[in-house]
């Protein structure tokens, strides 16, 4: 038997399938700025450099352009302006839970009024950024972020210069196999300024590596960054970016490390973009995670940068994006099917579903919409008028507590969990129980007098090999010999599907029968629950075993 899916896992793994080179939060307020076309400045032949010429060509038909005022012209001149980023702020970790960080990436000057290119992981999430400009420690500068791109990993900030700062341009020479390059920045949070050489490796390689990001290409290379140069420039000899670092990693054991960058042919043209705020993005600081025992995937929410689409929906650290415009989200492990969704929606409304991992709870609402988030499902809601407020014996003197707190059942074969209400001690868990020996659980403070009729709140929950479409199937498990139907309907997400029933006045009680008929998305089995709700306390039991259930591979 191989039974799969459900919503929570015991722990998540993060699909980072190469490290980053530095790690970030939600991002600090952004602001707008315009960015200025620099104008050329005056000819003047003591700053004008020509190149060498070709036999027989025209002396004044080949003369390069003068380099602006502050601009680095050398690759070895470059430290200048090289800045190293302290970003610290408050995370929300799948394993660990509420973090506090303090991490440490590169970047780069391109305008000598301190407009900074970095990458988007560096700084989003955090709530401050301390800025040094050139490995000088004895002055800082605040920055402020103009604009961030989740999916092209790249950012703009800003800090306050009093005076013309050094600034790099960005290289329109393409990159091809063999172009000397350098890597310069502040690796592993040393203040101390850093170049390491290498060639390019592939002009145009793959664009997903880093499973936080998802970008047409990148350039590939073997100048050695290390954690804490995410953001840094890989640059020509003429001193020039020509890539933005990003990622790096081994391609397998024994193999020569290979790096990743931002080819500038894709970054300058965003950076610009990214003087107007941001683009790409929903304000989420995010990575994929997935199960495969639980066959769940999704975009981890570690941080919501505030007044973004993200916080305007109402999500919230320790979310799972399940889906985007029904699309499942990180299904690969990456980032490419949660951009391509944004990448298209732009500022239109998109549906969103999202596992809520605080109450277990599938909510589904928009993006840059109007619908809020809600539960999928919430029988409390459905039928909480329906049932006694609680508080009373009830018949057969069985006690109706006004609140449960819950424990996770396990059932004897270790493929179904469920949360239950800690007075519900009685249990049964043996596989013998369900119907083709599966997974069974029924919780009860009485499972007898349960069984026996509707005198005590309790549930069964059990598995059994997929039984074919519940509309089909609806009548192997109807109460209508001694309750009144009141109403049947379908719910569904990424997921699962099903139906829900709900019965009441069975055998002349005030309680209600809830009956629920679902199965899991490749029809790999069909799952029943059963529950008497005598009050609007076991509704809440209801709710929580509905959102808290998990099924194993075994």
């Amino acid at each position: 038997m191989t039974p799969r899916r459900r919503t929570r896992a015991a722990s998540l793994v993060l699909a980072l399938p190469l490290a980053l080179a530095a790690c970030g939060g939600s991002a600090p307020e952004t602001s707008t700025v315009v960015m200025q076309s620099p104008q050329p400045d005056a000819p003047d032949d003591s700053t004008a450099t020509t190149a060498p010429l070709p036999d027989g060509a025209d002396a004044g038909a080949v003369t390069a352009e003068a380099p602006r005022p502050g601009q680095v012209t050398r690759f070895d001149e470059a430290q200048p302006a090289v800045v190293q980023i302290i970003a610290e702020g408050t995370l929300r970790d799948p394993e660990v839970g509420i973090t506090e960080t303090a991490g440490s990436g590169s970047g780069f000057l391109i305008s000598p009024d301190g407009l900074v290119v970095t990458n988007n992981h560096v700084v989003t999430g955090a709530s401050t950024l301390e800025v040094f400009v050139g490995g000088d420690t004895s002055r800082s500068y605040h920055a402020t972020v103009l604009g961030a791109s989740e999916c092209s990993d790249l950012a703009l900030i800003r800090i306050d210069a009093d005076e013309p700062l050094p600034f790099l341009d960005w290289s329109d020479e393409p990159a091809s196999p063999g172009l000397d390059v350098y890597a310069a920045g502040f690796p592993l949070g040393d203040p101390e300024y850093t170049l390491t050489k290498g060639i390019v490796s592939k002009a145009r390689a793959n664009g997903d590596v880093t499973g936080s990001s998802s970008i047409d290409h990148t350039i590939e290379h073997d100048a050695t960054i290390q954690p804490g140069n995410s953001g840094g420039p890989l640059i020509t000899v003429d001193g020039e970016v020509l890539a933005v670092n990003y990622a790096g990693g081994a391609l397998r054991e024994g193999a020569s490390k290979q790096f990743w960058a931002i080819a500038a042919g894709l970054a300058e043209p965003m950076v610009e973009q990214l003087a107007q705020g941001d683009i790409e993005s929903l304000g989420i600081n995010g990575r994929p995670v997935f199960d495969d025992q639980l066959a769940l995937s999704g975009i981890w929410v570690s941080g919501v940068k505030p007044g973004s689409p993200a916080s305007r929906a109402g999500l919230l650290p320790g979310d799972i994006v399940l889906s985007l415009n029904s699309i499942p989200m990180a299904a690969d492990g990456g980032y490419r099917d949660y951009c391509d969704v944004v990448r298209t929606s732009g500022d239109n409304a998109m549906t969103v579903e999202v596992l809520r991992w605080d109450t277990f709870e599938v909510l589904r609402g928009e993006i840059n919409g109007t619908e809020p988030l809600v539960p999928i499902l919430s029988l409390a809601e459905e039928v909480g008028d329906d049932v006694p407020d609680g508080g009373e014996a009830g018949e057969g003197d069985a006690p109706v507590p006004t609140f449960y707190s819950y424990e996770t059942v396990t059932d004897d074969t270790g493929a179904l969990s469920v949360d239950v209400p800690v007075e519900w001690h009685d249990r049964e868990t043996a596989p013998e129980l369900s119907p083709e020996g599966w997974a069974f659980i029924g919780a009860s403070d009485d499972m007898s007098a349960f069984r026996a009729g509707w005198t005590h709140p309790g549930l069964v929950f059990y598995l059994r090999p997929y039984q074919g479409d519940e509309w089909s199937i609806l009548d192997d498990y109807t109460y209508a010999d001694v309750c009144a139907e009141e109403y049947t309907d379908a719910f569904a997400d990424v997921m699962y599907s099903g139906l829900y029933q709900i019965w009441s006045g069975c055998r002349d009680t005030d309680g209600l029968v809830v009956n629920l008929l679902l199965s899991d998305n490749d029809r790999t089995y069909t799952a029943v629950m059963t529950t008497y709700v005598a009050t609007e306390a076991d509704l809440e039991a209801l709710d929580r075993a509905f959102a808290s259930f998990t099924v194993y591979d075994s």
